[in-house]
């Protein structure tokens, strides 16, 4: 399997539960692997190789998809307001032409069984604020962001150039994710609330969270989110092309449950609400909620929601 982005949040993620199943693994980036995540991933009963290189680079994409069964092309900018006034060539250039060179790689390997592209919960955009249910026929998407905007290309083209050139895709709508693996890799230029909140947590900080409750927002856990993209790469007849990965409900209190496991492990941390909150939502506006019966339809639901959720990352967080 070929993962471009592999060295990202959510690139990490299903390279780690593709080793766990014993996948052969082609890890694809211009980052090297955090240590953390390589003396993991070596343990593991999958045989991971690295390939350093730009989705960019048609020689190098070619090299690394050599021989791959599946492509999950989860190489991506996701640019704030300033990247996108400043360079939005470079999120096109990525986002959108590095996808379609990832496809012809997969195309001249001749060996690909499944391609995943990478959409997300951002093409929804002002649907999401209107609306309380996103679905993925019903839903107008009408992206905000140049990220939007993007995604919504690469899952309308990815789809078209995959049925051309003989590649069997399904496109993943993936909701907001948390969890392992969060980091700053200059990649993506606003992170989660609860990355904030486990560096707080490492460093024995005292954080202030937003009085009264969030606005709604569906929360995915990323080890739950990989799975189903494992669900859909692994279909043998798709039921559908395009697919919300969510957990279908509102998880908007994860932010308060995941301080209070983080607090529970880490006495020297500090936690109060307050009305000039230290750590808040990025996003303060109430959203849609995204419907998940196409994903259960592949056989998949979140597993971990709530204080489930909470509780897993705050163990994985104490290894950090």
């Amino acid at each position: 399997m070929l993962v471009t982005g592999a060295a990202g949040f959510v690139g990490l993620n299903v390279v780690e539960a593709l080793l766990r199943r014993g996948d052969a693994v082609t890890a694809f980036g211009l980052e090297e692997l955090p240590e953390r995540a390589s003396s993991l991933f070596a343990t593991l009963p999958g045989t991971l190789r690295t390939v350093r290189g730009d989705v960019r680079d048609a020689g190098a994409l070619r090299e690394a998809a050599a021989g791959a069964e599946g492509i999950l092309p989860f190489a991506a900018i996701t640019a704030g307001a300033e990247r996108e006034a400043a360079n939005p060539e470079s999120v096109l250039e990525v986002n959108l032409l590095g996808l379609i060179g990832t496809l012809r790689a997969g195309q001249a390997a001749g060996t690909v069984r499944r391609v995943i592209l990478p959409s997300s919960s951002a093409v929804y955009g002002e649907s999401a604020y209107r609306l309380d249910v996103l679905d993925e026929v019903e839903t107008p998407p009408v992206p905000i962001t140049t990220y939007g905007v993007t995604k919504y290309a690469a899952e309308r083209m990815g789809l078209r150039l995959c049925g051309l050139w003989g590649l069997d895709a399904v496109a993943a709508r993936i909701g907001p994710a948390f969890g392992p693996w969060e980091r700053a890799t200059g990649a993506r230029d606003t992170l989660s609330p609860f990355f904030a909140l486990g560096e707080a947590a490492r460093d024995g900080k005292t954080v202030v969270l937003p009085d009264g409750n969030l606005p709604a927002y569906d929360w995915i856990y990323a080890p739950d989110l990989a799975a189903g993209l494992l669900a859909l790469l692994d279909h043998p007849a798709p039921p559908h092309r395009v697919v919300n990965l969510g957990p279908g409900s509102d998880q908007s209190a994860l932010l308060f449950e995941v301080a209070e496991a983080l607090a529970e492990r880490r006495p020297a941390f500090r936690l109060s609400r307050g009305a000039e909150p230290t750590i808040r939502p990025n996003d303060p506006r109430r959203r849609g909620i995204m419907a998940v019966d196409r994903a259960r339809d592949f056989g998949w639901q979140a597993r971990r929601t709530g204080r489930g959720a909470a509780n897993a990352y705050a163990d994985w967080l104490g290894g950090a």
